[in-house]
């Protein structure tokens, strides 16, 4: 064999193995990126669900039976309750969308940034939610109790509320949110690595 022919096989098998190396790393990108796709399918889920919030309140109204009397504590509880529920539907929708607007397909970088702006504004309605809860909760209050009555059991009652309200809290920001998309973004980190080797 002629150092020519040696060069060309040389050169040959450099392109097959390069060419084999691409395929292997475009193989295992798919493959890590499977995970948080459906880690973010789950994501895209709940968002779905909680856009049919209305009908399931509508239909748990109904299946209870329960009777309002037209007093002004009750529109003033509709009312408060109303324009709360409304804004955080709305802001749902909004989440929904930019939800949508994700797309596994493109490059990395702007990958990690709509997901950084979707964490951003799902800890923002969450928190100003969880503010403005306490009004829906008391419009609620308004709407069903007509005369409030302090006794032992409805202390203790509001008590638990208060309580079980506080840990939820706690857990949702302790946990919840941050952890959700701590978990996506170290998995689109790792699939960022994977593309600079």
């Amino acid at each position: 064999m002629e150092l020519s022919e040696l060069q060309s096989l040389w050169i040959e098998n450099d392109k097959k193995i390069s060419d084999s190396i691409r395929l292997n790393k475009e193989i295992l990108r798919r493959m890590l990126m499977s995970k948080p796709e459906k880690r973010f399918n789950w994501i895209k889920i709940k968002a779905e669900i909680s856009l049919f919030s209305p009908i399931i309140l509508f239909l748990v109204l109904l299946v209870t039976d329960i009777q309002f009397r037209l007093t002004a504590n009750f529109y003033i509880g509709l009312g408060l309750f109303a324009m709360i529920y409304v804004t955080n539907y709305v802001w749902g929708i909004r989440y929904f969308l930019l939800i949508r607007k994700i797309d596994f397909s493109g490059a990395i970088l702007s990958l990690k940034k709509e997901i950084a702006e979707l964490e951003k504004y799902k800890i923002k309605i969450t928190r100003i939610s969880y503010m403005l809860m306490p009004f829906a909760i008391l419009g609620i209050f308004l709407m069903l109790i007509q005369k409030p009555i302090y006794t032992a059991e409805s202390i203790v009652m509001l008590a638990l509320i208060v309580l079980v309200y506080i840990s939820s809290i706690y857990y949702t920001f302790k946990y919840s949110i941050y952890e959700r998309f701590r978990k996506l973004n170290k998995e689109i980190a790792e699939i960022e690595e994977l593309e600079k080797e």
